[in-house]
């Protein structure tokens, strides 16, 4: 005889008398099956009959009902059967089962992607997996398909069940088949446009050769809104598209969109008495964006007109608005502008502040006076105004001043002058609030002692919602990283005993404490499961956080292998306090291809066999780069990059191979290249270097890094067109193996166009025949640059860069500078170091060596020989000047490419023909376009004291029989470096 307690209810196997086993001694709890979905800590927990203790029938149901709270159940039942004169429990469960890891399986061709396909299941990580949900599923996928043009697919469901880890995988198998194209739609309405033009609009069909495009879901809604933009170009704003059900032609494969259209009338926007430009009409006026019309959005287009004007100077203008019927298919709508007198912002004066310095406020207005290029008229609108009088109000009251008043006065015609116009900004501050105690209740788990140092309010300081809000926040992450997910904070404050001060409360309602009871991942395919392991930073039994889960999730994305990391804890609503915590991967395409084109515009000194121009020409430099990798090679996130580049100027190819993270150790990357590189970018000759290299990284600090490189290279001289160069000892390929010590600080806001911050880089390296290097040498490069904001967005850069070469064990013959092969020397001049020359023009130049020792000198060249020391000192001052997008640049440029350190000169004059060790100095004016990778560079220089020298007119084979005698073309011509210089490149100089 038993008792059979269901989870609805109970019931009786059998009818026995009542209250036949209430009281009995329980002899044993049992749970079938034994391995039960909750953790051992939480069922024990959990637990209500107990050994030895006498049973209740009121107890079977809080059993039923806390087990059903966890959530890791669908059904329980309860089983009581006699033994001897006690009896046995025994509870039978049905384990409840939580959505895992979704693959799709089969050919997908994008669109939709893998990711865009497991969406629209909208089956969520680690949620209850319920089978009514894939019917939905389906549904949603098919939607989604057949919006891509697969209306052929089909489409079939596996699941696989995880006992451990209680997860279901769901497999989503396709078979796509074809995707279908468009044909002609049936075009429903008044459409005041021909079908040809409708058609045109969609984009749906390739123009001209009139071929049907494939259907896609963003192609039909880029469709739709064609067609809108194409009623807005005729002034129909109030048109409405729709799209009916599409139908699907299985026999041509052809999908048939309706277009139902209601064009609307015709609406004219224009202004009266001041003509504004149909642009900034579209931009201002939001019936253009809204695509509707009504009295709301017409009076924010006055607004918006009336701020714009203002902003322009006009700040007494006065704009309204009238609708007026033209017939039944046009609506007039004229905004009536009465600019009046164009004022300019001479001065914006702050008074009554003494807590915060004028400074400090001024950075946070939007009013500006006048400036001699940029904002000519000043910046002024009413709601600049009130924008700013906020601004300063909440930064006091942030502040404590809780009683602050701001307010503002507008003097027109200032200091008697007419047209100019004064803002003054009277601050009225009131008493400061601050904090005389500080109460803290519920912290039981985290000492309120902890925190104190974190929190922006303490005794003595100011009191303010913004710092309570601050100090929320800061309490609430470190509860809630400690494992409490629900806790609630809580905060009041009473009037202390002295004026202007509070008593500050904070209480805390903690709510119950989770864990991880374990971490599981899953969706790794080719990726090492320990790779990850090793950087999850979550243990089992660790308080369930969610701040720690973001850090992981972060630190995971930044190995650069996935596409996309979920994470979730499962059963995210039981309540238990040891939880799953789930990580689902989805992995990145293992192979990248990237393309780029870019050009340089310059006065270049490519190689030549042309004597006539040793300085080099004006040019144009286009160029193309092609990149493909392999990602996470062995699975254990490596990579393998080839590389390519081509221009004129230069002819790259390279393969690398990058290991990140070695050994596990944040930061440390290992880099191996080999690379060839052919380039012609100075006059004087051209090179060609094979080289393989081994760098070693490592990041100190977040600004700082460290790199450790090692390379071995083969150079080559050729087209050399000096005739001292022309020597077999000097004109052999040269083995150079230097090992180099590179440390780099960047603190700069923004390394693409930095407004505040310095960076540094020292590289010191050192090649000598101990690693195989034919040339033993010394090479050490500096640089340091500065960027300081000045006054709003003025900015001051600056950079100074210092080189040395130093050769020791020199080949017998060969003099030190001779020791360095010409590839390997300083060349500078140009767009990034000194915009007095052009590209690699600085330094010493060929004056007429002897061939051969103790021969006849040549006939000098001109042409640039390199250095073995550099220096170069450069800077900017940069500053708006047209709009928020276009800055203009002055700078100043000094330095040069020096024979040897010693000869490093500051001196400012060239004492003859053969004398370059002397500081050449630029200055000149560019332009900056602002875009998303940076801005685009134009500079105009002007070199005030460049180098003079001796060159030759002819060729190379004219110069080498002036020493035979063979040609009397052989006279020398005085030439020097132009004055002007120009460059057109992307990013700044520095």
């Amino acid at each position: 005889m038993s008792l059979l307690l269901l989870a609805g209810g109970f019931a009786w196997a059998q009818s026995p008398p009542e209250g036949r086993f209430e009281g009995k001694i329980i002899s044993d709890v049992v749970y079938d099956p034994p391995l039960q979905p909750v953790d051992a800590r939480d069922l024990a927990r959990l637990q209500v009959f107990m050994k030895g203790a006498a049973f209740r029938q009121a107890d079977a149901g809080a059993t039923i009902d806390k087990l059903f709270a966890t959530g890791y159940y669908d059904d329980i039942k309860i089983e009581v059967t006699p033994q001897d004169d006690q009896v046995v429990v025994r509870i039978l469960t049905q384990n409840a089962w939580f959505v895992g890891h979704i693959t799709v399986q089969g050919k997908v061709k994008d669109p939709p992607r893998r990711e865009e396909i497991s969406d629209a299941t909208r089956l969520g990580l680690g949620r209850p997996f319920d089978a009514e949900d894939l019917a939905s599923a389906e549904q949603n996928l098919k939607r989604l398909l057949q919006a891509n043009g697969f209306y052929e697919h089909t489409l079939r469901f596996e699941t696989v069940d995880n006992p451990a880890d209680l997860d279901r995988e769901l497999k989503i198998i396709l078979q796509l088949g074809p995707r279908a194209r468009y044909k002609a739609p049936v075009i429903e309405g008044e459409a005041k446009l021909s079908d040809d033009a409708i058609i045109r609009a969609t984009g749906w069909r390739v123009r001209f050769i009139g071929r049907w495009r494939q259907v896609t879901q963003a192609r039909t809604r880029a469709g739709i809104t064609g067609i809108l933009k194409k009623f807005q170009s005729q002034d129909r704003l109030t048109a409405e598209v729709n799209r009916g059900t599409p139908v699907y032609d299985e026999q041509t494969r052809r999908v048939q969109e309706t277009v139902e259209i209601a064009p609307g009338p015709k609406v004219q926007v224009t202004t009266v008495e001041t003509k504004v430009s149909k642009r900034t009409l579209r931009k201002y006026v939001p019936v253009f964006q809204e695509q509707t019309v009504n009295h709301d959005l017409l009076v924010q287009g006055a607004r918006n007109l009336r701020d714009y004007f203002q902003s322009q100077g006009y700040f007494e203008v006065d704009v309204d608005f009238r609708r007026r019927q033209e017939g039944p298919d046009l609506e007039i709508i004229e905004y009536v502008i009465s600019r009046g007198p164009r004022y300019t912002l001479v001065k914006v004066d702050i008074q009554g502040n003494r807590f915060f310095s004028t400074d400090d406020i001024r950075e946070r207005m939007f009013l500006q006076p006048s400036g001699t290029i940029h904002l000519r008229h000043g910046r002024f609108s009413e709601a600049f105004v009130r924008r700013d009088e906020e601004s300063i109000t909440n930064l006091y009251r942030a502040n404590g001043f809780r009683d602050v008043k701001v307010t503002s006065q507008i003097q027109r015609d200032y200091g008697g002058k007419q047209n100019q116009l004064a803002v003054v900004i009277q601050i009225n501050e009131g008493q400061r609030w601050t904090v005389a105690k500080m109460d803290f209740s519920g912290f039981e788990t985290i000492s309120a002692a902890s925190l104190k140092d974190q929190l922006a309010s303490s005794e003595g300081q100011a009191f303010s919602e913004v710092n309570v809000a601050t100090d929320r926040n800061i309490i609430i992450s470190a509860y809630q990283e400690a494992g409490f997910p629900n806790v609630q904070f809580q905060w009041s404050f009473v009037p202390a005993d002295e004026e202007n001060q509070v008593e500050l409360r904070y209480t805390v309602i903690e709510g119950p404490r989770q864990f991880v009871r374990r971490v599981i991942r899953t969706g790794l395919r080719t990726t090492r499961p320990s790779m990850v392991d090793a950087r999850l930073k979550i243990a089992d039994g660790d308080p369930l956080s969610l701040v720690t889960m973001s850090s992981v999730e972060r630190n995971l994305y930044q190995l650069g292998i996935f596409s996309r990391i979920d994470v979730a804890v499962q059963n995210p609503d039981g309540v238990v306090e040891y939880k799953n915590v789930l990580f689902d991967f989805t992995e990145s395409t293992r192979y990248t291809l990237a393309v780029g084109v870019g050009a340089e515009v310059a006065r270049f000194g490519a190689t030549t066999t042309n004597l006539t121009q040793p300085a080099g020409s004006p040019g144009f430099s286009p160029r193309i780069s092609i990149q493909a990798s392999r990602l996470n090679l062995w699975g254990i996130g490596h990579a393998a990059t080839v590389r390519g580049k081509v221009s004129n100027l230069e002819q790259l190819g390279s393969v690398e191979y990058q290991a990140p993270r070695l050994r596990n150790v944040e930061g440390r990357n290992l880099t191996v290249t080999m690379l060839y590189d052919s380039t012609r970018d100075v006059t004087t000759f051209s090179s060609q270097r094979e080289e393989a290299s081994v760098q070693l990284s490592q990041r100190l600090s977040k600004p700082s890094n460290l790199y450790f490189r090692f390379a071995y290279r083969r150079v080559t001289t050729h087209n050399v067109v000096i005739p001292s160069l022309l020597i077999p000892q000097l004109l052999q390929p040269v083995r150079i193996g230097i090992f180099s010590v590179n440390y780099v600080q960047d603190r700069r806001d923004n390394p693409a166009d930095a407004r505040r911050g310095i960076y540094n880089a020292v590289d010191l390296g050192v090649a000598s025949n101990i690693f195989g290097s034919q040339r033993s040498f010394v090479r050490l490069l500096a640089r340091n640059a500065t960027y300081h904001r000045l006054t709003g967005n003025l900015v001051l850069a600056r950079q100074t860069s210092v080189g040395v070469i130093e050769p020791f064990n020199k080949p017998a013959g060969l003099s030190a500078e001779d020791a360095i092969p010409l590839p390997e020397r300083f060349f500078g001049g140009g767009s990034v170091t000194m915009r007095g020359f052009p590209e690699n023009q600085a330094g010493p130049r060929d004056t007429g060596a002897p061939t051969t020792p103790g021969g006849p000198s040549s006939s000098p060249t001109g042409f640039p020989l390199g250095g073995n020391a550099l220096f170069f000192n450069n800077l900017e001052l940069r500053f708006p000047l047209i709009g928020d997008n276009i800055e203009g640049v002055f700078f100043h440029d000094m330095g040069n490419i020096y024979t040897d350190v010693r000869s490093i000169s500051f001196r400012t004059t060239q004492r003859n023909l053969q004398d370059f060790n002397y500081m050449v100095h630029a200055v000149g004016f560019g332009f900056r376009y602002r875009t998303p990778v940076g801005p685009v560079r134009l500079d105009f220089a002007y070199s005030i004291n460049p180098p003079s020298f001796i060159g030759f007119q002819g060729t190379v084979q004219q110069l080498l029989q002036c020493g035979n005698g063979l040609t009397s073309n052989c006279t020398p011509v005085l030439q020097n470096i132009s004055h002007f210089q120009f460059f057109f490149s992307i990013g700044q100089t520095f």
